[in-house]
């Protein structure tokens, strides 16, 4: 029996679900070894649907990985093809709506700090993020993470997949109370949303809790908006092209002439991978690594640049990253600064876009968006976008509309992009790393954003001003009257060594650091990169494992190219004949660091030409033992946990040849 306060706290906690108990009522169930079957009515029809309760899979080669995912789809049945009830192994109980709901509550109860000041971000699905906390009375609260009280600190964040595990654990205590704890059961859940979840299978014998998702027919309308987006894409290409050298001769040339220059070098100079196979992989080093003060002064020569200082906290997936970032923006008192190569028309990014506007009435905002890049996403659509999303056909125009929101959509001369990924708070707190505005980075892609403070954010700073600068109106004229200097270092005592570097056109510092670094490398290289398709890196790892160095990388099962899944198969294989240690991630990682004895180099930069050469791209490095060490403690050693390490090559094909080959110029 619930107290009065206890009742007021749980209507506080139901996520914004279209909730009507009357609208399903389950009137059969059946569980066979593979499935589990439900038949139920809905407005006055007769159902009958099927899910595959096991976990997905992804092959390659003769690797098998377990794919989380957090929901299943159901499938719909004729009604002869309802199984006899001999054939079922069990028949799960049915528990309405109500009991859902106190499913729902009691596990929100368990996630909550009992400190009214400290409170914990919650993904409801993929849908909906909470902010959940007690307020002074000790009542219960949840409300959307952007209204979230400025006074209550988040403590926690917990993804879909960390909720439906801690409803399991309270599943059996709610089971218990019923005799039972071990049972099966079926929810009613009363989602009566088109795309909603309106039923929930759990096994409380193992604490399985999986939502189940009507599959229906998309609307229509996705073709003709794909189709829009593409031609938007082609006529910004071409235009940007002109727009680009008439604003910007200099640069434009200068691009066109790097482009040229390390598609030319490629041809002339390929790299002899294949040269070192043919000699004894050696025993690993014992001795240490590469000394790492040395290696700062040569960073110094190499760069003609010194370290500037600052702090570094890493938030892992989106999970982690949006709450802070969103609290963050809610915090600032002055501005809000943003550079990204993709601002997506997702469900996500539609919110967050509302988000930025609503805050552009207390402080300035302005966005740089990279135009290809952007338009590209666009025209495509995430796995798990709700199929009722309508988005809008340009994210630059929506952002500027009714709002105080300042965007800068940049230009593509020669096909080339601005790929960094930098967001700057009150010009006192910046974030660099892979992370773009939508739904893969708040909610499926496994990523990497680093938060700094300190001196150092004046150079990210200083980065944006000047590129904000270059995209404005006559930007190619005041940049060349842009008296601003790049800002002095001023330690304040309690930071670090922290440098940035950068690929522009005609200065490579993240290529050139990254190579003599694992020259350098004496003891071990950790690395992990989605888009590995630099043969001089590959190349240069297998002599690094050559000369007795521990070379792990890993490298994900799924990327967003297929030609890049298929050129990693080649670069895979490569590696592990020449001993270096490969994990395949299952799912996608956009993680983009690497670790070199100590050193710690990570931001925006894949390991391929564009990234490495041609493209606009700002990574941070450090040889801070604290920073490496948790960098390598809450990245590396979990990932390496997480993923399947080859033991032996994958099967490859002519496909997979030819794609290396082409992946080999992006």
């Amino acid at each position: 029996m619930q107290t009065p306060q206890e009742e007021e706290a749980h209507d506080n906690t139901l996520p914004p679900a279209e909730l009507d108990s009357a609208a399903l009522t389950i009137t059969d169930t059946c569980l066979t070894e593979a499935r589990l079957l439900v038949a139920f009515n809905l407005n006055g029809d007769s159902h009958y649907v099927s899910t595959v309760l096991s976990a997905p899979e992804q092959e390659i080669g003769t690797v098998i990985l377990k794919v989380p995912a957090p929901y299943r789809v159901m499938t719909a049945l004729q009604a002869e093809d309802w199984p006899a009830t001999e054939q079922c192994s069990r028949l799960p109980d049915v528990m309405g709506t109500w009991r859902w709901n106190e499913l729902l509550y009691r596990t929100l109860v368990s996630l909550a700090p009992a400190d009214c000041h400290c409170g914990v971000v919650v993904d409801i699905l993929r849908h909906h993020e909470l902010f959940v906390y007690y307020d002074d009375r000790g009542i219960l609260n949840s409300v959307p993470i952007e209204h979230k009280p400025d006074s209550v600190r988040t403590v926690e964040s917990f993804d879909c997949d960390e909720l439906l595990t801690r409803m399991g654990q309270v599943l059996r205590e709610l089971l218990a109370e019923s005799g039972d704890p071990d049972r099966s059961v079926v929810f009613e859940t009363g989602d009566s949303a088109a795309w909603g979840y309106p039923l929930v299978y759990a096994d409380g014998s193992n604490g399985t809790v999986l939502p189940m998702q009507y599959n229906q027919t998309a609307p229509g309308g996705f073709a003709t908006s794909g189709i829009v987006q593409t031609t938007r894409t082609v006529s910004h290409a071409i235009t940007g092209q002109v727009h680009s050298f008439v604003a910007h001769p200099l640069s434009s040339l200068t691009r066109l002439f790097t482009l040229l220059g390390t598609t030319v070098a490629d041809v002339l100079y390929p790299t002899p991978l294949l040269i070192l196979q043919g000699t004894p992989i050696p025993p690993l080093n014992t001795g240490p690594g590469m000394d790492l003060q040395e290696w700062e002064l040569e960073l110094d020569r190499m760069t003609g640049t010194t370290a500037s200082k600052g702090k570094l906290v890493f938030h892992v997936d989106g999970k982690k990253f949006f709450p802070r970032l969103v609290d963050l923006i809610n915090q600032a008192q002055q501005s809000v600064f943003l550079r990204l190569y993709i601002f997506d028309n997702d469900d996500y990014a539609t919110w967050f876009a509302d988000f930025l506007k609503q805050r552009s009435e207390a402080v300035d905002i302005r966005v740089i968006i990279d135009g290809l890049g952007t338009i590209g996403a666009s025209a495509a659509t995430p796995e798990t976008l709700p199929e009722d999303h309508s988005a809008p056909m340009s994210i630059k125009h929506y952002l500027q509309a009714d709002s105080r929101v300042k965007v800068h959509m940049l230009n593509n001369p020669w096909f080339t992009g601005d790929h960094t990924k930098s967001i700057i708070i009150d010009k006192k707190v910046a974030f660099i790393g892979g992370m773009n505005i939508g739904r893969e980075y708040r909610y499926n892609w496994h990523d990497l954003m680093t938060e700094v403070e300190g001196p150092v954010v004046n150079d990210i700073l200083y980065e944006f001003e000047k590129t904000w600068t270059t995209g404005s109106f006559m930007g190619g004229v005041r940049t060349l009257f842009w008296q601003k200097k790049p800002p002095e270092h001023v330690d304040d005592g309690e930071n670090y060594p922290v440098r940035v570097l950068y690929t522009k056109p005609g200065k490579s510092q993240i290529l050139h650091a990254q190579v003599k670094a694992i020259r350098q490398a004496r003891h071990q290289i950790l690395l992990e990169n989605a888009y590995l398709t630099s043969d001089r890196i590959i190349y240069e790892l297998a002599r690094a494992r050559r000369r007795g160095v521990d070379v792990r990388v890993i490298i994900p099962y799924e990327i967003d190219y297929n030609i890049i899944n298929r050129s990693n198969i080649i670069a895979a294989n490569a590696m592990l004949k020449n001993g270096v240690r490969v994990y395949i991630y299952p799912g996608m990682s956009h993680v983009k660091a690497a670790i070199y004895d100590g050193w710690a180099c990570l931001g925006s930069a894949n390991f391929d030409n564009l990234s490495l050469r041609i493209n606009k791209e700002l990574n941070l490095a450090t040889s801070a033992t604290d920073a490496v060490n948790a960098l390598k403690e809450q990245v590396f050693l979990p990932d390496m946990e997480r993923s399947v390490e080859l033991t032996e090559p994958l099967p490859d094909n002519w496909l997979d040849h030819l794609a290396e080959l082409l992946a080999d110029s992006m």
